[in-house]
This record gives C-alpha cells, structure tokens and sequence, in this order.
C-alpha cells in the first residue's frame, strides 16, 4: 500500500480524530491517486485513508489503525451507524459524512427508499466497495442519488442523480408525527427533506397556541407552518420555490389544515407585509446556507439583520423570533450579533429562550468542528 507523510506537527490533527490533511500538510505523497497509509513524520502509522492530489482534501482518513479499506470495513461502518439510530423510526440520517467517519458520504433514509450524496472524489473512487456494502446492511427498495451539491463541483466532478439500485418511486413520501408529505424527487432541496430541523418543529408544535399567527419564512415544504395550523394556528408560508409551496398545499390539503402562502424572495415579501398585516405570536427565519467561504460572512451578516429588521417589525408582543443557520461559518456568535443588531435598531427587547444544534441523527462529533452546522437560537420579545 502507498504512502503519505504529514509534517511535523500535522499529525497531531489525525491523531485527535480529525479526518483529513491538506496538500501542504504533506511531508511526501505518493505519484498516484489510491488507497493509501497515512505516517508521521517519525515513520509511525496514523491510519488509513484514501490519497488524490485533485482533492481539496488531498488525504481523507477513514480508519485510524492499520487495515484494508474493504466491503467488510464499510459493512462495520454502516452497522455502527444504524445501531446509533435505533428508536428513529423510519425517517433519519443513517450516515453523517465526517461525524460517522465516512467523510464525504451523506445517507438519508426515507422508508424503504435512501437517498445517498457523495462529495468528495475519494468516496468517489470508493464507490465500487462501499455501495454493495450498504446495499447488504440496509437492503432498501431502492437507492437514489442526489450528488449535485457545491462541495462536489469544487471537487471536479459531474453531478450524478438518478436511481442507482432497485425502485425508487417519483414521489418521496416522508413521515413525521403524523404528517405526510409527498415530495417529487425531481424537485427535492438536499436529499428531499430537511429531517435535521425535526425537533425544532416539534418545539414549535408544543408552544403554539390555538389562534396564534406563526410566520415560516424559507419554508420549503412547510413542515413548521403545518404543525403551527394543526395546533389551531393561524399559518402563512413564504418560499421562492413554488413547486415546494405546491407540495405544502398538497399537503395541507390532505391533511384538512390551511396554510396561506406567499411566494418570493423572503426579504421582499417580508417588506410588503410590514403595516398590512396583523403582529404574529412565532415568526421563524430557517435560510439557506448563505455563506460558502469566510470572506462571504460581512455581507451575509448585513443581510440577516435587514431580514431580522422586517421579522421583528411583525412579531407581537411577547412573541417568539427562531433564527436558523446551516452554514458552518454562522455560528451561535454570529446569530446573536446580527439579532442583537437588529434589535437595537428597531428599539426591541429580547432574551434568549432556548439554543439548538443538530440532531441524533446529523451527529456533531468533538473532532470535527464542521460536523456542527445547524444551529437555531429561539428568542422571546422581552419588553419591561
């Protein structure tokens, strides 16, 4: 097997879990991309993992002792993975890339269906071996790829979607707490449902009052504004993407619950509301990931506090601000800056009720400090 050596001083990060080396980490690399043993500098094997010059990452580390990246190693991997999943029901991330230590592999399972993403070009090349064993640990229905993210274009490689084992129907349909959805895969945002904000809406759920009026901004396919009307909840749902409100209304529908909707983007229907609408109890922000590099967060920090301004011009008295953010880049500092911001700008009073991050299944290992992305900070208007 070939072989990779960090400099000295860099083999610290994968002696403390952290499962990958950049280019200028390296003492020596081998010619070729491949499987590869990673050493320190002092000639003393750290692990195991898969070598491409091509890579941001050019080592990702899969294994921290000596051994074969084989079907039976991924067979141990997905095994680990579910068993930390027991009691999830049938709606969870099986495989959370870095955190399950299979960087670059995100599984999430709908039922007899998955939905797989790969992002990286080592995972890539190790489809052949770690697929079958997936196939053999979980025996779905059927697999469907959903590789058409950011992080795989800055890898090199194609987007990849479509079906790639059994039967996969068009329609996605996703469970939770008695909601159905049904979601077209040809639409679907990540791998077709964002099952990381599942205990959020649940939270919402249990401090929604009947007659409340609750605000979903970037709302997808209203799993908060659902639970916000079966609560009794007056509900009114705001996303540019109308093919997803018209699954929200679907549902809805289905489930003899009313949703109004609004489509557009967020900061300009925020505004048009502002003075023609009555205060709401619960306003939610859950925006996309806004910041892809760090030289990006100034001026997606000056965004978030116009948003905020407008969401704290239609919250009531005493009424409840949840911020959202799934970049790794916004953190819990930055969430509270950019509402502390706002606030003062428009003379309100807030405390912090409540902070949250990813769930069970989306786990956020110590490591790898990336493996914490969603965090959500709940806020209550404080008046004296």
């Amino acid at each position: 097997m070939q072989r990779a050596v960090a400099k000295v001083g860099k083999d610290k990060k994968i002696r403390n879990f952290y499962p990958g080396l950049f280019a200028d980490e390296l003492q020596s690399a081998p010619e070729a991309a491949g499987i590869t043993q990673v050493c320190s500098a002092e000639g003393q094997l750290l692990g195991v993992g898969y070598y491409d010059p091509r890579s941001r990452v050019a080592v990702r580390v899969y294994r921290f002792e000596d051994g074969p990246l084989d079907k039976k190693f991924f067979l141990r991997r997905f095994a680990r993975a579910q068993e930390k999943r027991q009691g999830l029901g049938e709606f969870y991330r099986l495989v959370h890339a870095e955190a399950d230590g299979l960087p670059g592999l995100v599984v999430d399972r709908f039922g007899v269906v998955l939905v797989v993403q790969v992002r990286n070009r080592a995972m890539e090349a190790l489809r052949e071996i770690w697929l079958p064993a997936l196939i053999e640990t979980l025996r779905p229905g059927g697999i469907y790829e959903r590789s058409d993210m950011d992080a795989r274009r800055q890898e090199g490689l194609p987007e990849r979607l479509g079906v790639i084992d059994g039967e996969v129907p068009a329609t996605l349909e996703v469970v939770e707490d008695g909601l159905v959805f049904a979601i077209p895969l040809a639409l679907a945002q990540k791998t077709g449902f964002y099952l990381d904000q599942r205990e959020n809406r649940r939270l919402l759920e249990n401090l929604t009052r009947p007659g409340d009026r609750v605000l979903d901004v970037y709302s997808y396919v209203g799993g908060f504004a659902l639970r916000a009307a079966r609560k009794g909840a007056y509900a009114l749902a705001i996303d540019k993407d109308l093919d997803a409100l018209g699954v929200l209304d679907q549902t809805a529908a289905r489930q003899k619950l009313r949703v109004d909707i609004r489509q557009g983007e967020a900061l300009g229907v925020l505004e048009g509301l502002v003075g023609k609408t009555q205060p709401f109890q619960q306003v939610l922000l859950d925006p996309p990931a806004l910041v892809k590099k760090p030289d990006e967060l100034p001026r997606i920090k000056r965004h978030l506090v116009d948003l905020l301004g407008q969401a704290l011009r239609l919250l009531a008295k005493d009424g409840w601000l949840w911020l959202s953010s799934c970049s790794y880049y916004i953190g819990v500092d930055e969430l509270l800056e950019v509402t502390r911001r706002a606030a003062a700008d428009e003379g309100r009073r807030l405390r912090v009720h409540a902070i949250t991050y990813n769930p069970a299944d989306h786990p956020w290992s110590l490591h790898v400090p990336e493996s914490l992305y969603l965090k959500t900070v709940i806020f209550q208007d404080d008046a004296l």
